[in-house]
């Protein structure tokens, strides 16, 4: 018996109605996309654990952005990053964590390099972004994201 891989667009057709499945149940849970949206303002830099699950759990849909403290391009990507939270504040929670400060949130998602961007849906990685992007790229990419979660028009 041989067992075929599936190609790039048999993978995307896949994720897209997994994605679109997720969104229904969610949707019809009566859940919205973030519960207190006014505590998910902008991007939260945070500082425990604790806050780290308290704040990706306001949200069904979370932007993680993991930096350290001597990463030059994290210095260029984090203001990229605050402007698109502030820009989709109430739709999704935009968080970043330090490596250095929390190393176990970076263990958790299996960072080994910043800036690494994990997407939380309901608090499970759906996608990773490895570096640093422009600003509109990013925002385009999110953007994308928010419409697929059914969260744009929240």
């Amino acid at each position: 018996m041989v067992i075929q891989q599936p190609n790039d667009e048999e993978l995307d057709q896949i994720l897209s109605r997994m994605m679109k499945n997720m969104v229904m149940q969610s949707r019809s849970s009566g859940q919205s996309c973030c519960r207190y949206s006014d505590k998910v303002k902008g991007m939260v830099s945070i500082k425990s654990y604790e806050e780290f699950i308290n704040v990706i759990s306001l949200c069904r849909l979370a932007f993680v952005l993991i930096t350290s403290t001597y990463c030059p391009y994290c210095y260029i990507f984090k203001p990229v990053f605050a402007k698109v939270a502030k820009i989709y504040e109430g739709k999704a929670a935009f968080v970043e964590v330090n490596a250095d400060i929390l190393p176990e949130i970076a263990w958790l998602y299996n960072v080994y390099s910043t800036p690494t961007t994990i997407v939380l849906y309901n608090e499970r990685p759906i996608d990773v972004i490895v570096g640093h992007l422009p600003f509109d790229i990013f925002n385009r990419y999110v953007l994308e994201v928010l419409n697929r979660a059914g969260c744009i028009n929240t």
